[in-house]
């Protein structure tokens, strides 16, 4: 919700320079109610792109197989897609690529453990090891 200095500087002036009192004006309101929506879109949403709490796997870990710390980390054809298996803490990956276009959220390589298949994983959830 705006705060009460937001509101008064999105009441129109009258004639002679001085705020008007009384109600706010129509496109103030929907700009507050858009900017609250906002806000609450993008607070709901950063977690569920968010990685994880440990090591992020840099365009430099191609090749390397990294330990999952994660308790359950979804494998996935498509980066955001539904995820077709689940890796779990102490099976392994090795990254191919890391996507830098997308902040390196999503990293492409072959999953082992239970998977045995290539796909995507969440950056983030990878043990200092």
């Amino acid at each position: 919700m705006a705060t009460p200095a937001v509101r008064l500087a999105s009441r129109p002036l009258s004639r002679d320079g001085r705020r008007r009192r009384g109600r706010l004006t129509r496109r103030a309101v929907v700009g507050s109610v858009l900017a609250s929506v906002t806000v609450l879109l993008l607070g709901l949403s950063t977690p569920a792109h968010a990685g994880g709490p440990y090591v992020w796997a840099p365009a430099g870990s191609i090749g390397k197989r990294l330990t999952i710390c994660a308790q359950d980390l979804g494998v996935r054809h498509s980066k955001g897609g539904t995820p077709f298996a689940h890796l779990t803490s102490g099976q392994t990956f090795t990254v191919e690529h890391v996507d830098l276009e997308f902040g390196s959220e999503w990293v492409y390589g072959f999953a082992w453990g239970n998977v045995n298949a290539r796909g995507y994983v969440q950056n983030g959830w990878f043990c200092n090891s």
